[in-house]
């Protein structure tokens, strides 16, 4: 009975020192998406957690561990959520792009705040080059994923003249560049129409798979 009650508190420990480091990674994405790096003190996320500096101190070893650990925590999100959405979508390769279309957009890493905490990173790329490291643990494979997509359709589809490297860029960097708006001009601009902007950007590249709003989709072998 010993070794059961040992058992349930130390898992009960456990869960709870990873409640309190996403307490932690929590408020440092408010921090950082309300004041931006250089307004980010110990002292915001410790009062936004409502949590005390020892407690700071004891999950994490410095200031950078914590930033180090914040854009983990985004980019393992992004990846999980994209991920996961192309393989639920069947075997279709356009329907597998479509779905990485879809979870890039969706409202859990295309808000307002994440959007503004994930160019706060970015921006600081060039004095913290580990967060280069730490993106493309992901992104790499995303952009595997996108370029592999890229390439089944076009054989599937006889798109003679297209290269699916240089298709798979022009995906992520319209991706990127409509971040970038919705972060810009907020009031402009909404997530659902950058999404569907891409839509109308893939019916473009590749018309047999992916048909321009209100047009059926034209045959593949056609």
């Amino acid at each position: 009975m010993t070794g059961v009650i040992a058992k349930k508190t130390g898992k009960t420990r456990t869960a709870a020192r990873a409640a309190r480091r996403q307490q932690l990674i929590s408020a440092t994405i408010d921090s950082i998406a309300e004041r931006g790096f250089s307004g980010t003190t110990l002292d915001n996320v410790t009062k936004g957690a409502s949590l005390s500096h020892g407690v700071v101190n004891f999950h994490f070893d410095s200031k950078e561990t914590l930033y180090d650990e914040t854009l983990g925590f985004l980019a393992r999100e992004h990846y999980f959520l994209w991920h996961d959405s192309m393989e639920q979508a069947g075997p279709e390769p356009d329907r597998q792009l479509a779905a990485i279309v879809e979870a890039d957009f969706n409202i859990k890493v295309c808000s307002s705040k994440k959007l503004a905490v994930w160019f706060a990173f970015w921006g600081q790329v060039k004095y913290r080059p580990n967060y280069i490291k730490i993106h493309y643990a992901y992104d790499e494979h995303r952009f595997a994923e996108i370029a592999r997509l890229c390439t089944e359709i076009i054989a599937h589809g006889n798109y003679d003249g297209l290269e699916p490297v240089s298709a798979a860029r022009c995906i992520e960097a319209l991706i990127d560049g409509l971040w970038l708006n919705l972060l810009l001009y907020p009031s402009g601009a909404n997530r659902i129409r950058a999404r569907d902007d891409c839509f109308v950007f893939l019916a473009k590249l590749f018309p047999k798979h992916f048909p321009e709003p209100g047009k059926p989709r034209r045959p593949a072998n056609g």
